[in-house]
């Protein structure tokens, strides 16, 4: 049997109830006010929005009611001193305020005492002239002395009493504004409500009143501490007279100090008063003046403009604070603050994540458009320091056996980009010979990834640059053992070759390692001819050379044997005598069995042994067989202008680093 369709329950949304429409009696009021499934209510759409209000606006409330207790808390505690203070010296001051009895004593005893002391006065005449003190009447100054401190006293209670109702007050909007167990959109009404109370009855504007009352009382009680001495001591009331005048001195200087200097730090209940009558009276000199000016022919239009803009930035600031004007100041000396900032913030870093963060950024810093020559900017700042920074932060990272490889990576990407923007090219040689030697190096080779980064510098225009990346490299390719698609990718880019090729070369041996080894020996002293990107070759060297040459294709033994040639053939040169010494087992190796077997060593002789270091030891290899037309790899000579870069380079740091580097020449 069919079962009976039920009636379609129209439900309209009315605020918090949901009421059916349909008018049937027979459904609950709780299923009534629960809405249709899949029908969205209005915080299921609006949630986000009001989520953001609240969560923004709670924030800020938060800090503001905070603000207010902590005010109303210091506001507490020095009334609490200063009340104590006062009301001690009213204690004494009081007395001269009301009659003593001790003065009608002393009054009657003074004519008693002239009565006895003198005998021509008689004493039946005395006794129907009785002698009455005068009336009451107190000085002066002791009527000025308490009021000054009475009304300081009682304008330090009112504050008193106006910061406990300002602590409720916090505590009340908090708890009104924040309201547990309701929907967002409730609370985000609730807020603004409230909120908006909060702006038309002034309340921040009570709030700054209650310091200024505080500071009214004090100066009520020095004033009345000054007519007080001045009868009493002259000496003491000079004293304190000078204290007081120095510190009001300096409450002026702090109050009005904002109105002039806009960055001051210095602050004071009066100084929004002092703002608001400074702009008011210049803005009324300067609208007169602008009237006068643009009423006779007399002025010229630029005095007319002048005066109209003058008039115009103070009419702006009676209604803006102090501190959007000095916002508005600091907009327009943006490029000397800007350079401060940059400067106090690399000054500040002392982690290392710190520094990565600061140097990744520097790239965009150079192309922004808010900052008015960013370049400029960081060459400012000694962008020499900032190099050596970034320098020290790579070899760290390099050097590091904690940091994963992949952060290694990232931070040698970010750092080659900023020192590239810094520097303008790659970084110094002195720092590619520090980051690429031992401990770093042993990073540095065993990542693919980091190869790929600085294949990307091979193409240099300063050759010294281009060679060392060409021999680190090269090392990277002879040092990965885990030989996959990222690092076939990197061999056939370094090498120049098809894909065909280089299986041709993985299937015979160690063919791709003395092709390798072929191709960065050419580039680096045949094609750049410079002599730090020797210094690279031969640190690389022992890592380079470990593969076995008879198990390499032909084609690459003689071009081995073509290299080992022009080589032998060059004049006498450190990098020569070290490629050809560290490469001397692989000829013996390939010639044994021929002529050109070397005599004056074999492949046991010792690594410091002088007769390695004579050019002359070398044989040439003179086997026809190895010499054939053709060869597997060939150079790519670089222009000349190039060249000249790479000899200049040579010839500037080859007189310090030899003896530091290679050693003598022997």
């Amino acid at each position: 049997m069919s079962q009976p369709a039920h009636p379609i329950v129209q439900v309209e949304d009315t605020g918090d109830e949901r009421i059916d429409t349909t008018g049937n009696p027979n459904v609950p009021r709780s299923e009534q006010r629960q809405p249709s499934q899949g029908q969205p209510t209005l915080s299921d759409g609006a949630e986000p929005i009001f989520n953001m209000y609240v969560k923004m606006s709670q924030e800020e409330d938060n800090k503001m009611a905070d603000r207010w207790q902590k005010d109303a808390d210091g506001i507490l505690i020095f009334t609490g001193l200063f009340s104590a203070a006062v009301a001690a010296l009213l204690a004494v001051s009081i007395q001269d305020l009301r009659p003593n009895p001790q003065d009608t004593a002393a009054f009657y005893l003074a004519n008693i005492y002239q009565l006895l002391a003198d005998p021509n006065i008689s004493l039946a005449s005395t006794l129907f002239t009785p002698a009455t003190p005068p009336p009451f009447s107190p000085p002066r100054y002791a009527i000025w002395v308490n009021s000054l401190w009475f009304l300081s006293l009682v304008i330090s209670l009112t504050s008193a009493l106006l910061a406990t109702l300002l602590q409720q007050w916090a505590r009340r909007y908090l708890t009104a504004t924040q309201p547990p167990r309701l929907s967002p959109h409730k609370r985000a009404r609730i807020r603004w409500f409230f909120a908006d109370g909060v702006e038309k009855f002034h309340l921040p504007l009570a709030v700054e009143t209650l310091p200024t009352l505080l500071h009214v009382s004090l100066f009520l009680f020095f004033s009345g501490l000054l007519v007080f001495l001045f009868n009493i001591n002259h000496t003491t009331f000079s004293i304190v007279a000078w204290w007081v005048g120095l510190t009001g001195g300096i409450y002026g200087c702090i109050a009005l100090l904002p109105i002039f200097r806009h960055d001051s730090p210095y602050y004071a209940p009066l100084t929004f008063s002092a703002w608001f009558l400074f702009n008011s009276v210049l803005y009324e000199v300067f609208r007169i003046l602008t009237f006068v000016t643009r009423s006779f022919d007399y002025f010229s239009s630029t005095t007319y403009g002048r005066f109209d803009a003058m008039r115009e930035a103070y009419r702006k600031r009676t209604s803006w604070s102090i501190v959007k004007t000095a916002q508005e100041g600091a907009s327009k000396m943006s490029t000397e603050i800007d350079c401060h900032v940059l400067k106090w913030t690399f000054e500040a870093l002392d982690e290392d994540h710190e520094l990565e963060q600061f140097f990744e950024a520097i790239p965009a810093f150079c192309t922004s458009q808010v900052v008015h020559e960013p370049r400029r900017m960081l060459a400012n700042l000694d962008d020499r320091v900032l190099t050596a920074a970034c320098e020290e932060l790579l070899i760290r990272t390099l050097s590091s056996r904690l940091l994963s490889e992949r952060m290694k990576e990232k931070r040698l990407i970010l750092c080659m980009q900023a020192l590239n923007t810094l520097s303008h090219s790659f970084p110094s040689f002195e720092f590619l010979l520090q980051v690429f030697g031992p401990p770093a190096m042993d990073g540095v080779l065993q990542s693919v990834q980091i190869g790929h980064v600085l294949r990307r510098q091979c193409h240099s225009s300063n050759l010294g640059i281009a060679g060392c990346a060409h021999a680190l490299v090269a090392g990277i390719i002879a040092s990965v053992r885990e030989r996959d698609g990222r690092w076939k990718v990197l061999v056939m880019d370094q090498l120049q070759i098809s894909e065909d090729v280089l299986q041709d070369y993985l299937a015979h041996g160690d063919s791709v390692l003395l092709a390798n080894w072929i191709h960065i020996a050419r580039q680096l002293l045949l094609d750049y001819k410079s002599y730090w990107s020797s210094v690279m070759l031969k640190r690389i060297q022992p890592i380079i050379s470990k593969f076995d040459i008879r198990n390499t294709l032909p084609g690459l033994q003689h071009d081995f044997c073509a290299l080992w040639n022009q080589l032998r053939n060059s004049a006498w040169d450190p990098a020569t005598i070290d490629i050809l010494r560290f490469n001397r087992h692989h000829f013996i190796a390939l010639h044994q069995g021929t002529d050109a077997v070397p005599t004056p060593f074999d492949a046991s002789t010792d690594e410091s042994d002088p007769i390695l270091l004579r050019l002359s030891s070398y044989p040439l290899c003179n086997v026809p067989g190895h010499h054939p037309t053709h060869s597997l790899i060939h150079s790519s000579p670089l222009p000349d202008p190039a060249l000249a870069i790479a000899t200049e380079v040579m010839l500037t740091h080859q007189s310090t680093a030899q003896s530091l580097i290679l050693g003598p020449p022997w």
